[in-house]
């Protein structure tokens, strides 16, 4: 195959710009430094938060003899206990983040349009971490990559089209919850006549992407025939990080968030007087606390673990992964069968996991925390769910 002069060129000039030195004489080869100074400081850099022992940005030169990758594009270095990412912007981009199992800025290196930052990552023969590129204002610039250590577990089989079904509709509460979105997956061959438990789960606009998990796991015999229930949650508004006030899915999802309360209380009263009713006549679902979990995401998962603790009687089954640390962590009824679970590069997210799987272990209740490699990513709570939702209904 020939290969185009104008792109070996682009190749070997790439090549130039990241080991000036490398073709031999004194020094030796050299990698380039990413200029820190060039982006606003980042929190989490590992010299600045020593007790940090995973998912910090460390202050080092990109490996030497790494090839540059070419405009829009981004490329992933493994290395010792550490996972370089470089992009090439196009012009005018501006300045990159990386999303989203690892969040963090990513720093220009210097003469060149390639931006970069090593994360430190312990174990990370078995980290699944997804990664992609976004602006500043959190547009997409690459398409997400699901990068798997080689230790890593499995990914969990997907199918590409459901065999079951994902019904849409729309329940209206009062001025506060107003109308909104309910997804219910129902698993193939379900017919009115098969009484199943329900898993509600929070973020529901998010319950095709699990339901694709879950009914690979179904056909496997590892996962039991559920319904999945999936209430969406409510939009925010403006820049969150500026005002906590207008972030309403946190305000719905956080039990004793500061100007919060009515928020919460409109909410549960919502899925607990309409949505559960609704889709149990509906869809014939058991209506024994033993037929009901709850389940969630991040401040989705501190909404779940509220709800079994607020509602012994309802439910009695828990999957939070990487449940947000802004909610209260009490214990649900003893026999209320809790999975939790997060990755070692969301550390706030972890402590979380650790604190709650300690409180109900104390309490009696069967209990499963999950510790994985990785960091605040869906990538890792579509593979663990499955899991999760055996164990919370003893499967």
């Amino acid at each position: 195959m020939r290969v185009s002069p104008i792109r070996l060129s682009a190749a070997l000039l790439s090549l130039t710009l990241l080991t000036p030195a490398f073709a031999g004489g004194a020094g030796g080869p050299r990698a380039l430094m990413p200029d820190f100074s060039a982006v606003t400081p980042w929190p989490i850099d590992c010299h600045a938060a020593p007790t940090l022992t995973d998912g910090c940005r460390l202050r080092v030169p990109i490996p030497a003899g790494t090839m540059l990758p070419t405009t829009g594009q981004f490329k992933i270095v493994p290395g010792t206990n550490q996972l370089t990412v470089l992009y090439r912007a196009a012009a005018g981009t501006g300045r990159p983040i990386l999303c989203c199992g690892l969040q963090i800025p990513l720093a220009p290196l210097p003469s060149t349009d390639v931006w970069a930052a090593t994360v430190k990552v312990n174990n990370l023969n078995r980290a699944v971490i997804s990664l992609q590129v976004l602006t500043e204002a959190y547009s997409p610039l690459t398409p997400t990559t699901v990068w798997r250590g080689p230790q890593a577990p499995a990914p969990v089989p997907r199918p590409g089209v459901l065999a079951g079904q994902i019904d849409r509709f729309s329940l209206t509460s009062d001025s506060v919850i107003g109308p909104r979105d309910i997804r219910v997956y129902t698993p193939p061959r379900w017919t009115n006549a098969e009484r199943l438990p329900a898993v509600y789960m929070a973020d529901g606009q998010a319950v095709e992407e699990f339901a694709r998990t879950l009914e690979a796991a179904m056909a496997r015999g590892t996962a039991p025939r559920v319904i999945l229930v999936g209430i969406s949650s409510a939009q925010s508004t403006g820049v969150t990080g500026s005002d906590p006030l207008k972030d309403h899915r946190a305000l719905e999802y956080l039990e004793g968030l500061p100007g919060g309360a009515a928020s919460f209380a409109a909410h549960e009263q919502f899925v607990l007087s309409m949505v559960l009713p609704h889709v149990e006549q509906t869809y014939h679902l058991s209506t024994r606390p033993q037929g009901r979990v709850v389940a969630g995401f991040s401040n989705g998962a501190a909404w779940a673990i509220s709800m079994a603790a607020r509602h012994p009687q309802v439910f009695r089954g828990v999957v939070a992964m990487s449940p947000g640390s802004g909610g209260a962590q009490n214990a649900p009824h003893p026999a209320t069968r809790v999975f939790v679970e997060a990755g070692t590069l969301e550390p706030l997210f972890l402590n979380s996991a650790r604190t709650y799987a300690a409180n109900t272990r104390l309490a009696g209740n069967p209990t499963h925390l999950e510790v994985r490699v990785g960091g605040h990513d869906e990538a890792v709570w579509r593979d663990v769910f499955p899991s999760g939702v055996a164990f919370a209904l003893n499967h």
